[in-house]
C-alpha cells in the first residue's frame, strides 16, 4: 500500500464568481482519504451570523466529516452520519427541512485507498475517473445532475430565443424552474445529494475496484467540466497541463464568454476544485 510520501498528490481549488467557494478538498493523508465537495448554491437567502450561505455550510460539513473520520467506519457511514448532522444543523436554524428547495445541500466523491482496492462514494456531480498503465481510461461515476441541467440550459435558450439576454433576468424567470428541480432530490426522478434528507441513502453511489494497474485518479467537481468534450479528453488535459494549468484555461474560457453563449452554462464561472493521485 503506497504512503502518502508514495503518492504524488495534486489539488486545486478556486471561487467561481459567487461571493464564496462552497467547494472544499478533503485531503486526510493519516487515512488515505482524498476528495472533493460541491456545496450546492442556495435557493433562499439563507447566511449565518458569519456571512455563510447553506451551501458553504454543507460543503465544509462533509468536507470536515470525513478529515476527521474514525479509521474504523466506512466511508459510506461518514457520509450517512454527516447527512443526519446536516439536517440536524438545520432545524437548529429554523430551516423547513420538508421544503426541498429551501435545504442545504452538498454533491460529492471521496476515495480511501486500501492495499488492493479503492473504496468510493459519490452523490450529485462530482466525478471520480482512472487511468491505468496502458493508458486506458475507466469512469467510475454518473454525473447524476446532467439531465436535470440540460433542462436548465434548454429554458436558458427558450428564453434568449423570447428576447430575454439580461443574465440577471434569466435567473429571476429560472427560479420557479430551478426551486422545483431541488424538489426531485434523493428521488428517482431526481439525483442523489447530501442534503439531510432521510431517502439520501437509497440513493448514495458507492463501491470499490481493485488497484490492479492503476496509474491515477482524478476527482473533479463540475466546475472542471464546462467544456468537457469527453472524460477521456479532460483526463489527458489534466495530464497534458497538470490540474492548477487545467483548470486555469478553463478560466480563463469562461471569462473570454461572459455572456454564457460558446459555453452555455447557467453561471459565468462555477467553483472548481479537483484532486489526481498519482500511483507509484
Amino acid at each position: 500500500m503506497p504512503t502518502s510520501t508514495d503518492l504524488r498528490i495534486e489539488s486545486f481549488t478556486k471561487k467561481g464568481d459567487a461571493s464564496l467557494n462552497e467547494d472544499a478538498l478533503i485531503i486526510n493523508e493519516a487515512l488515505q482519504v482524498y476528495g472533493v465537495v460541491d456545496g450546492a448554491t442556495s435557493l433562499t437567502p439563507y447566511r449565518n451570523q458569519e456571512g455563510f450561505t447553506g451551501g458553504y455550510i454543507a460543503g465544509r460539513l462533509v468536507a470536515s466529516s470525513f478529515e476527521r473520520m474514525n479509521q474504523d467506519l466506512s466511508l459510506e457511514q461518514v457520509v450517512l452520519e454527516a447527512n443526519k448532522t446536516l439536517q440536524e444543523q438545520m432545524v437548529t436554524e429554523g430551516v423547513d427541512i420538508n421544503d426541498s428547495a429551501a435545504l442545504w445541500s452538498a454533491a460529492c466523491v471521496v476515495i480511501r485507498i486500501h492495499p488492493y482496492s479503492i473504496e468510493y462514494i459519490q452523490a450529485g456531480d462530482c466525478m471520480l475517473l482512472c487511468q491505468y498503465k496502458d493508458g486506458s481510461v475507466r469512469v467510475l461515476t454518473h454525473p447524476q445532475v446532467a439531465h436535470v441541467d440540460q433542462k436548465t440550459l434548454d429554458r436558458i435558450a427558450g428564453l434568449r430565443n423570447q428576447g430575454v439576454v439580461d443574465p440577471i433576468e434569466i435567473r429571476q424567470h429560472l427560479m420557479p424552474f430551478l426551486q422545483e428541480n431541488r424538489k426531485k432530490t434523493n428521488t428517482l426522478e431526481g439525483y442523489g445529494v447530501v442534503n439531510g434528507s432521510l431517502s439520501f441513502p437509497h440513493f448514495l453511489e458507492k463501491g470499490t475496484f481493485n488497484r490492479a494497474n492503476l496509474k491515477s485518479l482524478y476527482m473533479v467537481s463540475d466546475g472542471l467540466f464546462t467544456v468537457l468534450t469527453s472524460w477521456s479528453d479532460l483526463v489527458a488535459s489534466i495530464d497534458k497541463q497538470g490540474l492548477t494549468g487545467f483548470a486555469e484555461s478553463i478560466f480563463k474560457m469562461e471569462e473570454a464568454d461572459g455572456e454564457l453563449l460558446q459555453f452555455p452554462r447557467v453561471k459565468r464561472s462555477d467553483d472548481k476544485t479537483g484532486i489526481v493521485l498519482h500511483f507509484p
